[in-house]
């Protein structure tokens, strides 16, 4: 986020801070993090080359694909991330670039891009995890990226951590990740700590 947006995000935890001091913080934070920043700022030129029907490589090599013709980023699962009808135009700040989605045009740009692949890969993965600890126990709910069984108590400890494990199992596309979890047990959900 920007410096105005990161004011306004603060404000909404009751710290006023000035506009140059968040300046100051974001700039800090984006020199410390240049990866980061690096990209962003390759997401943004993976949008024109969609624009443009064109294909082009991002992140991991075999990971993920940007296919141009499609208006999407191919996932590892199969699954595509789609931006249909994905069209710029020229804003005050240079191209501004959106898609159309059921409730009108979205805007998107680099680092929204990257925000939704880091979703998508999330999903992928708790996908592939879930269906590993199906295979002994029942899932029974997912919630972003928490997933819910329902197991007798005489099997408890042994599902735990049979869970736990397979939460920090990661595909081989993505070797590396650092993936860990945490978790507890309850007569309901609301039990769990």
């Amino acid at each position: 986020m920007g410096a105005v947006k990161f004011q306004a995000q603060l404000q909404t935890f009751g710290f006023d801070m000035e506009l140059d001091e968040a300046r100051r913080v974001i700039s800090i934070y984006r020199e410390a993090n240049w990866k980061i920043n690096q990209l962003w700022r390759d997401a943004q030129g993976m949008i024109r080359y969609m624009v443009n029907g064109d294909s082009v490589q991002i992140g991991k090599s075999g990971v993920l694909e940007v296919l141009g013709l499609e208006r999407g980023v191919l996932l590892p699962s199969g699954l595509m991330l789609r931006y249909d009808d994905l069209s710029g135009e020229q804003g005050d700040r240079g191209v501004e670039y959106s898609y159309k989605t059921r409730r009108g045009r979205t805007r998107i740009y680099g680092g929204k891009v990257i925000e939704n692949v880091c979703q998508a890969i999330a999903r992928c993965i708790i996908g592939e995890q879930m269906l590993q600890i199906a295979k002994k126990y029942r899932v029974v709910l997912t919630v972003h990226d928490s997933i819910v069984c329902c197991v007798k108590d005489d099997v408890l400890e042994e599902a735990q951590e049979y869970i736990e494990k397979c939460m920090r199992w990661t595909p081989h596309w993505a070797d590396g990740l650092p993936i860990n979890c945490e978790s507890g047990t309850g007569k309901s959900y609301g039990d769990c700590e």
